[in-house]
């Protein structure tokens, strides 16, 4: 494990070879001489466990876990306490008190190196990492001047400081003392970037006036929205409930006389340290849970932001459906002329056998005046004729309407049955006048006749293809006649259709319609973008660049899809068609009144 352990407190000879030991399994070992120096050198960096001595120079083993656990970016450092034996009262305050294992230093090093490993695999699984965390030791400040009642405390220190002073350095804080009255007008805070935890203020000095000191630092509290403690020392006797009020008045959060103890003192600057980092603690878990409001908040947004994208997903297909729609009258608009001869022929023929049946009809009544019943019966024969021939054209005007009512229906987005033998047929007599006689189409349908789909699948991306394909072959002769080249004297589209297994590892067929023609093919650098909306090969004002691209749309609608290529024998492009297939039941021949 590359991990980081620190040695706090250890004897030097048990330090030498633990330190051996850890780096021989490839820990990094940092020695620290007692608990401050620890604390020291949290500012720096974080270790992954901490094994420590029982007793430190400066501090109980006990006393330092319970300060690890008060702060949230050390409360998950795994602590291993060293004791010179096996000894169950001790081991029981240590784990008491925050420590997570108790191991004796005559015990079997295979054992605490187990206990090691474990600790360090809980922290690696259980516990998020902490690069960006940063570990703050709570400070004390201390103001005060020589004078007052605070530096006189209990006959002051040896070093020129006030006693309190070195009883919070020897208890491992981190003190800062205030005594130039200069600096206590706090334009600047006394205690830097990072305010102090507990401010101890001499009420006493006479050279400020504590209470106003005191007014002013809860005033940047405020401001500074930080939850600094104020405790603040009367001189001896003169803590009275007057007093008290006024103190309460101005923000002090304690108040003590010039009489309290050392530890008692000690206790309270604790007491009100440890109530500001719980505090503190409050504040991350309110915002922490503000956070979490803020991501469900999020959360809502984007469920909104998936409902309005469903709404348009549907507004979407419905564009689609339109789309489909307007290239299928685009489609009826290009082929308008050719309907409208279809259309012409036959109804000219029927109008030219009606005056011939007028006529026949006329002479047949004279001839039966007459007496003349051959003559009655040959004109009425050439009628009978006449008639005949004008029903096959009236049949051929019926057939016409009934492909065009069901190629421009709008049921197209809908999946049902489709015939799809008869939907070719349909789509190949509306394309008849466009195919003339110079090109032939040729149909091997060995799939399954009935297929589960969208009518738009044969009536429009068929349809186009097939459209296509029959403009490049015209376009093809029309450059060969230019150019004198020989003219082949008759082209073909061929369309066939199989079931082939489905591409990729999944289960199932694939209905597959083929469709080729002996054109000139698609170049290969633009194979990949005939199906982009707009794009067209033919000359301008002579194609929308939407049919393909409303294809692509319709067999990727149905899971499927469409591949060019160009054939190899023949020449020009081959149309790949890919659906998949469901076997559709067969067509119940009784059915239920």
């Amino acid at each position: 494990m590359s991990c980081t352990i620190w040695l706090v407190g250890v004897a030097d000879a048990e330090s030498e070879r633990l330190v051996a030991q850890f780096s021989q399994r490839g820990f990094k070992v940092l020695v620290f001489p007692d608990g401050k120096a620890a604390f020291n050198g949290f500012d720096a960096s974080l270790p992954d466990m901490l094994v420590i001595a029982a007793s430190l120079p400066d501090m109980a083993a006990s006393q330092l876990c319970q300060r690890l656990r008060l702060n949230s970016v050390t409360r998950g450092i795994p602590v291993v306490v060293l004791t010179h034996a096996a000894d169950a009262v001790v081991e029981h305050e240590v784990l008491g008190r925050g420590a997570d294992a108790c191991f004796p230093l005559n015990g079997d090093p295979a054992f605490l190196m187990f206990r090691i490993c474990a600790l360090l695999r809980d922290y690696d699984e259980e516990t998020p990492a902490r690069e960006n965390a940063v570990f703050r030791q709570p400070s004390v400040a201390v103001v005060t001047a020589p004078g007052g009642a605070l530096w006189s405390w209990r006959g002051g220190g040896n070093a020129g400081v006030p006693l309190l002073v070195e009883l919070l350095q020897q208890d491992g804080e981190s003190v800062k003392l205030i005594d130039d009255p200069d600096r206590l007008d706090f334009s600047a805070h006394p205690v830097g970037p990072h305010p102090s935890d507990c401010v101890v203020v001499d009420l006493g000095c006479p050279l400020f006036d504590g209470l106003a000191l005191a007014r002013t630092l809860v005033a940047m509290r405020r401001r500074n929205r930080q939850c600094i403690r104020v405790l603040g020392m009367a001189e001896r006797g003169q803590v009275s409930s007057h007093l008290a009020v006024i103190a309460f008045g101005t923000g002090i959060d304690d108040l003590v006389d010039a009489d309290i103890s050392p530890d008692l003192l000690l206790a309270r600057i604790g007491s009100l340290v440890r109530r500001k980092i719980l505090q503190d603690e409050m504040r991350r878990e309110d915002a922490h849970i503000e956070s979490a409001r803020a991501r469900m908040a999020l959360a809502d947004a984007l469920r909104r932001v998936n409902a309005d994208l469903a709404a348009a997903n549907r507004k979407l297909i419905e564009a689609q459906a339109k789309l489909v729609q307007s290239a299928k009258m685009a489609s009826l608009g290009e082929l308008a002329a050719g309907i409208a001869h279809e259309f012409n022929n036959p109804l000219a023929f029927v109008l030219a056998h009606e005056g011939t049946v007028n006529r026949s009809i006329t002479r047949a009544m004279q001839a039966v005046r007459e007496g003349d019943m051959q003559g009655a019966e040959s004109a009425l024969t050439k009628s009978q004729e006449r008639l005949a021939s004008s029903f096959v054209g009236l049949s051929r005007m019926r057939d016409l309407v009934a492909s065009l009512r069901r190629f421009s229906r709008l049921e197209e987005g809908e999946f049902t049955r489709l015939d799809v033998p008869e939907a070719l047929a349909m789509v190949l007599m509306l394309l008849a006048p466009k195919l003339g006689q110079e090109i032939r189409v040729v149909c091997h349908l060995d799939a399954p006749p009935e297929l589960f789909c969208q009518a738009a699948l044969v009536n429009q991306v068929v349809m186009n293809i097939v459209s296509n394909a029959a403009d490049a072959i015209l376009e093809k002769r029309r450059e060969n006649k230019e150019h004198l080249s020989p003219v082949v004297e008759e082209d073909s589209i061929e369309i066939s259709s199989c079931l082939e297994p489905r591409q990729g590892e999944e289960e199932g067929q694939d209905y597959v319609i083929r469709i080729s023609d002996t054109g000139p093919g698609v170049p290969e650098n633009l194979q990949e973008r005939i199906f982009e909306p707009f794009f067209t090969t033919k000359p301008v004002g002579s194609g929308t660049g939407l049919g393909l691209a409303t294809a692509y749309g319709v067999v990727q609608a149905h899971g499927g899809s469409i591949v060019v290529t160009n054939a190899r024998e023949k020449g020009g492009a081959c149309f790949t068609l890919r659906v998949p297939y469901r076997a559709v039941e067969e067509r119940r021949s009784d059915y239920a009144a």
